[in-house]
């Protein structure tokens, strides 16, 4: 068996999260496209109001569990 070689040359530099969080959004914006494909045979020219309703009740969770944090702090 030939010796590996150990000098310069790629190392690994991706932590653990990034990984992860580059696989959640690969899969998220998979996602995104084929929903868009779904909502435009349905909805068709009005496919934009969809999306503004779904992107003020995200907004409004968001809110909502920003204020559900600050009134139950995490105990030391």
């Amino acid at each position: 068996m030939p010796a590996i070689d150990a000098g310069p040359g790629l190392r690994r530099s991706v932590t653990l999260l990034q990984a992860v969080m580059y696989g959640v959004g690969l899969i998220l914006g998979a996602g995104i496209y084929v929903l868009i494909g779904d909502v435009a045979a349905i909805a068709g020219n009005a496919m934009w109001i969809s999306f503004l309703l779904a992107a003020a009740m995200a907004t409004l969770t968001g809110l909502s569990y920003a204020e559900l944090s600050s009134v139950f702090p995490e105990r030391c």
